[in-house]
């Protein structure tokens, strides 16, 4: 059990924070006064009407004020019940978020008021009320990487509608961007935009691919975006691409497509009219090389073939081998021209 001790009524009259508090910030400190201090942060959410985010905060501003100091067995404790392992100060990387003490977490709270942000979440998640580990979570997220409320809600908005929102993942995702150089609420809305527009154009391809049964590959997401992107291709000339592709290989080939839109593009097509007359060029240019090497092959078959029209005599020098067979003969048998020696 915490028990919050109060330092009544110096600390009263040496803070602002009387003036400045909201109703709902008074309302906590009252109910802490007449409770003694032993009481729950859910039984001052519903003794005071409030959920306990604005407990939270409420109790943050006291606590930063010196009004309140929380104890347990004589022993002063973070209110989240977190040792500080490191303070932010010390952070030298992103992509890590570091405990911060107990003050430092409420000053959070206090100079960018999230209490409301934490209602906020907790109604995306279905949820009464974020719990205190999810609220210190969001509040070093919001000092250490400097993001807005703002920031930190159109994230979780975006998670929400791709049915993917939890404190752990809006926290990584954050910390991802920040580490892509998107801090402020306007870069995450462009940054939105352009997923919303890429998956918009997944959609379509997958209709003009006919692939429903499974997701696109990292290679193929790449292609994609660089016939969208780096192109400037609309879904004409890809579909014209792959009724092309089809029509060769009798299968969608990425590769395939990839070599007619890159040639495309190189010789500066712009519209479909463009791409279809290039893709006559290209077809008549093939044709003709082809034609060339056919003709080329044609000529190598036909020199080496030997000429067999005439009869071959073979000579070893000025030995006739003929005559010289009709010589023996002659000698052997007789004959008109018979020499003898």
């Amino acid at each position: 059990m915490i028990r919050y001790e109060f330092d009544f009524p110096k600390k009263a009259s040496e803070t602002e924070d009387f003036r400045e508090a909201s109703a709902a910030e008074l309302k906590v400190l009252l109910a802490l006064f007449e409770s003694g201090g032993e009481i729950t942060d859910e039984e001052l959410a519903e003794l005071c009407g409030v959920s306990l985010a604005r407990v939270s905060a409420a109790i943050a501003l006291w606590q930063e004020s010196g009004v309140i100091a929380q104890r347990e067995h004589g022993k002063e404790v973070s209110f989240f019940g977190n040792k500080v392992t490191r303070e932010f100060s010390d952070r030298e990387v992103l992509g890590e978020l570091y405990d911060e003490s107990a003050l430092s977490v409420a000053k959070t709270i206090r100079d960018k008021r999230l209490a409301s942000l934490f209602d906020e979440i907790a109604n995306m998640m279905n949820k009464a009320m974020l719990t205190p580990q999810e609220i210190k979570k969001i509040s070093e997220l919001s000092s250490q990487y400097e993001l807005s409320e703002e920031y930190i809600a159109t994230l979780a908005a975006h998670l929400v509608a791709e049915g993917n929102l939890s404190i752990g993942i809006l926290v990584r995702r954050a910390m991802n961007l920040a580490g892509d150089g998107i801090v402020t609420a306007e870069q995450l809305a462009l940054y939105i935009s352009d997923k919303e527009a890429e998956k918009n154009e997944y959609m379509e391809y997958r209709r003009v691919f006919g692939i429903f049964d499974r997701k696109l590959s990292p290679k193929e997401k790449e292609l994609l975006r660089k016939w969208s992107r780096e192109f400037s291709f609309g879904t004409e000339i890809v579909t014209m691409a792959y009724d092309i592709c089809v029509m060769n290989t009798a299968k969608l080939s990425f590769s395939y497509m990839d070599k007619l839109l890159s040639d495309w593009s190189e010789k500066g097509c712009r519209t479909l009219a463009d791409c279809e007359r290039r893709y006559t060029e290209r077809k008549a240019e093939l044709e003709a090389e082809n034609q060339k090497k056919r003709e080329d092959m044609d000529k190598r078959r036909s020199s080496s073939k030997k000429d067999t029209s005439k009869p071959t005599t073979v000579k070893y020098g000025d030995f006739d081998p003929e005559e010289a067979f009709r010589i023996a003969l002659s000698r052997s048998f007789g004959g008109e021209n018979d020499t003898n020696t």
